[in-house]
């Protein structure tokens, strides 16, 4: 339940059951079990989006698939996945990497931070040619930006502070300098922030 579907919610005691049982039912192989984890209606159930805790590497590639990957070289992840406490195929122990809250630390949101800051300003050109059709109305970056990078739903003192962001030099106009400006900030906050780390 924790590794697959959510850790915060409490387990479905019919998940429980349910899976106990295919786990019985094929002696004890993991095959179907982790088949039916991934098509049963808890795995695709929209209400337990966001609620596992991402993981580094996860963040990660989330972040670079939704922010963008022009010329990033893979050889600069390296470094803050293992300042976010992850290091790829060097779990801890054969229990793989523990699961939780223990990925977050002051060091690791640091470090969390500092890549969404390093792959923002790599991506700030592409980014702006990509919202330019959506440059017309800070209202319509920041919706086109929320489609595209992905965190959790924000309530609205967020919302509004991103728009405040957005409007922090005065009136918006959406020239080439403005969004290339803003739309790169606005990829580096919403990546960074305390929504984006959940899956």
């Amino acid at each position: 339940w924790n590794f697959f579907v959510s850790e915060v919610h409490q387990p479905d005691p019919a998940f429980i059951q349910s899976t106990a049982n295919v786990y019985l039912q094929n002696r004890t192989e993991i095959r179907p079990v982790v088949r039916h984890i991934l098509t049963s209606q808890w795995f695709t159930d929209p209400s337990v989006r966001y609620a596992r805790y991402a993981w580094p590497a996860e963040f990660v590639a989330r972040a670079i698939k939704e922010v963008g990957w022009q010329g990033f070289s893979l050889d600069k992840v390296r470094a803050p996945l293992a300042n976010m406490g992850q290091l790829l195929f060097e779990p801890p122990n054969v229990g793989g990497w523990p699961l939780g809250t223990g990925w977050f630390s002051t060091g690791t949101m640091l470090a969390r931070s500092n890549f969404a800051a390093t792959l923002a300003g790599s991506q700030k050109e592409h980014l702006a040619v990509g919202l330019e059709p959506d440059a017309g109305t800070p209202q319509a970056l920041l919706a086109a930006m929320l489609d595209r990078v992905t965190p959790a739903p924000f309530d609205a003192v967020p919302q509004q502070a991103l728009m405040q962001y957005l409007l922090a030099d005065g009136a918006w106009t959406g020239s080439t300098s403005q969004l290339t400006t803003r739309a790169a900030g606005l990829a580096r906050l919403l990546v960074a922030c305390s929504e984006y780390q959940f899956v």
